[in-house]
């Protein structure tokens, strides 16, 4: 048990950081079409999924998740805290197989639960933490795979079949390589992006066999196996993701990358701290966190003598080359659109950390090995620090006040009206779930008789003609009571109403999602 203190107190770190304020963030958009999704019956939920731009896994999970904890605001979160702190100690078992040191194992660990990185997204009901989680899992489990197939055949060379030793090789062996399928299956179906973890997977395990056994390809049988089956699960869901592709190409609200892209998400790994990329200041570190970046993932290769070192470097890089072949892409097709986020780098994020806590704890120098590692700590616990201080979240209760008033306000007979999609989800959770309202809000669209004509981004996956409010003159009576619910964020306005609708109050509660600043307003109306 002593030796698993260490652990422990890490993992106890990784919660109570992943606990702090979790709640105090208002639900937003995102989160509500996870808590919406997952109400569904199954066969509904998955048809509705098919009309999104994700695949099903963390939904699957998050039901399941849901049918033990409910649908509260912390139990939905409670998974993403769940395998944030479970990523900590996958961190930990990977290094500790992949590299032999339990110490750089430990430090792996420290280094992904204080990551402001991986924190911040713990604070939302999405699938990043979860889908991190298994890529390291399967990257563990594709490690052990590959060494308990070396260890066999080395036993095997000794001429004496039958050993014990033998079966039981083979059945760990056997059992890993199962699990290594499972896992790459899960991410595969969880986010797209991940598709690039599993590419890495593929190759890592391909130039492992190689250099181990060359030219022996009955050797390559089991991994190759594993990938097939990888592959074939992923046929049912084949034609689906070719729509939801298309769907994305025909319209996107994610900006093209520039040359900054990818140097900011390099800072967000090492540091998150805050960033302003107007700044020439700011410009000229994240230039030297790039390069620094580059650096250190080269002197973790070079001084680096675990075989894993490949597996890691490539797990880091492969999500940037799809980035940039993507951008390439829609480049030849005159397109500005991208699929580049920060967010969907958190995958890589924890694997850049392994390769930060390997490096250092290489350093031969021990007292700078130590205290660059101690640095680095209070780096990453005072950004973590900032990112809160600086998000003043007790400030900006959001969509949760903005529910509570409605609560305190609406009556039977009145109504409530959402002028932009992207706050009708949760303006609806809050309505149903936590804050309930005599009334169901409704979403005006302008003139949109049905759900069909809003596109996925809408969220048109989840919405029905019923929720839709096309004309505001015919949705309301004189004498009549009416609650507008809108905001400017999305790149949102008021929407224009009636005449006779005369404005009793109008009350802004400032939030924090989709970014710090952004504001709900509910305005009060009368009809005359």
């Amino acid at each position: 048990m002593k030796k698993h203190i260490p652990l422990i107190l890490i993992l106890l770190l990784g919660a109570v950081l992943r606990f702090y304020n979790n709640t105090l963030i208002s639900l937003w958009h995102d989160e509500a079409f996870s808590a919406f999704m997952i109400r569904y019956p199954w066969g509904e939920m998955f048809y509705r999924l098919g009309l999104d731009v994700h695949p099903p896994m963390y939904y699957v999970f998050l039901r399941f998740w849901s049918y033990i904890f409910g649908g509260s605001m912390l139990a939905l979160r409670g998974m993403s805290i769940f395998f944030g702190v479970a990523s900590v100690w996958a961190g930990y078992i990977f290094v500790k197989e992949s590299f032999k040191n339990e110490k750089a194992a430990l430090w792996a660990a420290v280094f992904i639960a204080i990551s402001p990185f991986q924190l911040q997204y713990v604070t939302e009901a999405r699938m990043y933490t979860f889908g991190a989680f298994f890529a390291i899992l399967s990257a563990y489990f594709l490690v052990r795979s590959l060494n308990l197939q070396k260890a066999l055949h080395e036993t095997a060379a000794l001429n004496m079949p039958n050993l014990p030793e033998s079966r039981d090789l083979r059945k760990k062996m056997l059992w890993s390589f199962a699990d290594f399928t499972l896992s790459t299956i899960i991410i595969i179906y969880t986010h797209y992006y991940l598709f690039f973890t599993a590419a890495a997977l593929g190759f890592y395990g391909l130039l492992f066999l190689f250099f181990h056994h060359k030219w022996d390809f009955k050797k390559y049988i089991p991994f190759l196996l594993s990938f097939a089956a990888i592959i074939l699960s992923f046929l049912p869901w084949l034609k689906i993701f070719l729509f939801q592709y298309r769907q994305v190409q025909a319209g996107y609200w994610i900006s093209k990358m520039n040359i900054w892209s990818i140097p900011s998400t390099f800072w967000d790994m090492l540091f998150d701290f805050e960033r302003d990329i107007a700044k020439s200041s700011t410009r000229l570190l994240l230039f030297l966190v790039t390069l620094f970046s580059i650096w250190m993932l080269y002197r973790f290769l070079l001084k680096t003598e675990s075989f894993a070192k490949w597996l890691v470097a490539l797990a880091v890089a492969a999500p940037f080359g799809g980035a940039l072949l993507f951008a390439l892409l829609a480049w030849l097709k005159g397109s500005a659109s991208s699929v580049y986020l920060d967010r969907y780098f958190l995958f890589a994020s924890l694997f850049y950390s392994i390769a930060l806590a390997v490096w250092l704890k290489e350093i031969k120098i021990k007292w700078l090995s130590v205290s660059l590692f101690l640095i680095y700590c209070v780096l990453n616990l005072s950004a973590f620090m900032h990112y809160w201080i600086q998000l003043d979240v007790r400030s900006k209760p959001g969509m949760g006040a903005a529910a509570r008033y409605l609560k305190a306000n609406v009556e039977p007979k009145h109504h409530v009206f959402v002028g932009t999609s992207f706050e009708f989800f949760n303006a609806k959770y809050y309505a149903e779930v936590l804050q309930p309202l005599p009334v169901r809000p409704l979403l005006y669209t302008g003139g949109r008789k049905y759900a069909s004509q809003l596109s996925h981004v809408e969220g048109s996956a989840l919405l029905t003609d019923q929720d839709l409010v096309p004309d505001f003159k015919t949705a309301a009576n004189p004498g009549d009571t009416v609650w507008l619910v809108w905001t400017y964020a999305f790149g949102s306005q008021k929407p224009d109403t009636p005449v006779n609708w005369q404005k009793i109050v109008e009350m802004e509660y400032p939030d924090v999602r989709p970014y710090p600043g952004a504001g709900i307003f509910v305005t009060q109306y009368v009809v005359n």
